[in-house]
Order: structure tokens, then C-alpha cells, then sequence
């Protein structure tokens, strides 16, 4: 790490705090929002959502809250998790009907924005936390966003969204909240649990098969990303360039719901004996910018 970083990164931890804390369901002011941006991102302006950088925001009439800024997905990344599911499909057989994406737990809605963009399909979002709900809708109707964001839970949602394609994709992004152990993230303690996610959506698809994308942190406790692949194929992880100053970031794992079980389905331990990350062959992607971690499949 630089120097030059080190502050900013001694910085984190306090602005968290206040963020998730005191500011947690308040708009940010510029000042704020360029604050958690040189924090957090390594610069004001890599803090950025619907394509637009923190220190625009305030006068394009984006209103972030706190907790918002720390939570959500942040540009590049949900471009670049687009760019894996193009490649993905690209040597995929054809399917009928047309492909939907369903963001579960939406928040800011930026990756339900950007991959319906990118992908040129429907986007169905559900948020249940009513302010969450009601800064999400009016950010993404302020960028003249195409996506229906309902204020619902996420089973609801599902429950009025009956299969349409075999490239239907959904995101998985609950609450880590309480998730978080020395271990690292146990995807069984998420708010909801994500096995429990996984179970809803393949009742609602009457088990046709899907990608479902799901988010976590570098590090998952060990076994917890595994409990639910029992006839699931994991596809690709894209590791995106962390933000500086910090050295880890979130990693999007890309598994096919509803088909056999496969032996590609592997994990290896990482940074520690209670962490586990799925076996993978590194690649570099587009520009050097995020790796793809593709599982071997002998």
C-alpha cells in the first residue's frame, strides 16, 4: 500500500461507522458523499452510481443515503458482471421466451440498472425497507430508469414472476448484517439466508433453470457458499479491481440453478482454514481491470 494511502484507509473504519451510524438513513450532502469517496474508493469521483460520480450527485438530483453509500454496488462493477453474463451466454444454447433479470433486494437498484442496459432486458426489483425503497425508486426515475422496483418483500416478488426464459437472471444480495464472523461471511446468516433465497426461487421457476448471481466478500466461511449447490453449476466468479485503498473486495460468483449436479462444483481453502472460496483458474479480463475465476472442469 501507498504512503499516500494509508491515511484514508485509517479513516474507514470511523466513517463506517457514522455512515451506517448516525447518517445511516440520511442523505448525504456533497461534502459527505466526496468524503466517503476519497475514503472509501481512493478518490471522490470513483464513488459512483447510475454513471454518475459523487461529486455530481447532489446537482443532478441523486440523493445517497448513508447506509447506501457503504452497501451498495458501486460502478464499474455491475458493468463488468454484465460483460461476464454476455460472455457466458455467448456459448450457451439458444432459449425461448424473453429473459427477465430480478433483483431481489435492491437497494440503490444500481446493478439492476446497469445490467438491464447492458443486457436490453425487463428488470423486476423488490426493496422492503421503506426508506430504502423510496431513495432507491426516486434515483433510479431521476436517471430514467426502466426498472419496475416494487416495495415488497422479495418472496412476493417472486411469487408474481413465474419462469419466462432459462437466461433469466437474478441477483442475490441480501443483508450481510449479522453474516459477518472471524471466519468471514456465512451466507447461512445473511437477512435473509441465502440457501433459503435459492429455495424460493426454484419453487417459483418450478425448478427451471436459471444464472443467479451472488454477492459476497473475499473471504466466506467455509462451506457456507456450498450448502445450496446441490444441483447447481458454478459458471464463473468475477473478482473486480478493489477499490484503493483497500486490498480485498466483493466477489460475484455466477452459478446455472436447476441443472445436474456437477463435479466442476468445488472449493479450495483461503486466507485462513475457515474460508473457503470455489476452486478456480484465474483469467484476466477486458482490461486488466477485474479477474474471471473460471472452475476446471476435470
Amino acid at each position: 500500500m501507498h504512503a499516500s494511502e494509508e491515511p484514508a484507509h485509517a479513516d474507514y473504519p470511523a466513517l463506517r461507522n457514522r455512515l451506517l451510524g448516525p447518517l445511516r438513513d440520511r442523505f448525504l450532502t456533497t461534502d459527505q458523499l466526496c468524503e466517503a469517496g476519497r475514503i472509501m474508493c481512493g478518490r471522490p469521483e470513483s464513488l459512483s452510481l447510475y454513471g454518475i460520480p459523487a461529486p455530481e450527485m447532489d446537482a443532478r438530483g441523486i440523493r445517497i443515503l448513508g447506509r447506501t453509500a457503504v452497501e451498495c454496488t458501486k460502478d464499474p462493477h455491475p458493468a463488468a458482471v454484465a460483460g461476464v453474463i454476455t460472455d457466458i451466454e455467448a456459448t450457451a444454447p439458444a432459449a425461448d421466451g424473453e429473459a427477465m433479470v430480478v433483483d431481489l433486494f435492491c437497494g440503490s437498484g444500481n446493478i439492476g440498472h446497469h445490467l438491464g442496459r447492458c443486457l436490453d432486458r425487463p428488470v423486476y426489483a423488490s426493496e422492503l425497507d421503506p426508506v430504502v425503497h423510496e431513495a432507491g425508486r426516486r434515483n433510479l426515475d431521476r436517471v430514467g430508469s426502466t426498472v419496475r422496483l416494487r416495495h415488497a418483500d422479495y418472496r412476493d416478488l417472486l411469487g408474481a414472476l413465474p419462469a419466462r426464459s432459462e437466461r433469466d437472471i437474478y441477483i442475490v444480495e441480501p443483508s450481510w448484517g449479522q453474516a459477518f464472523t472471524p471466519e468471514g461471511l456465512d451466507l447461512t446468516r445473511t437477512s435473509p439466508p441465502v440457501p433459503e433465497i435459492i429455495g424460493h426461487i426454484q419453487r417459483s421457476r418450478d425448478h427451471v433453470p436459471c444464472l443467479v448471481v451472488v454477492e459476497t466478500s473475499d473471504r466466506v466461511v467455509r462451506g457456507s457458499l456450498d450448502t445450496w449447490c446441490g444441483n447447481a453449476v458454478h459458471l464463473r466468479t468475477l473478482v473486480p479491481k478493489p477499490f484503493p485503498p483497500h486490498r480485498t473486495g466483493s466477489r460475484f460468483h455466477l452459478y446455472r440453478l436447476g441443472g445436474s449436479r456437477s463435479p466442476a462444483v468445488r472449493v479450495r481453502e483461503d486466507n485462513g482454514p475457515d474460508a473457503r472460496q470455489p476452486r478456480a483458474q484465474a483469467a484476466e479480463a477486458g482490461d486488466g481491470e477485474h479477474r474471471q475465476e473460471r472452475l476446471p472442469l476435470g
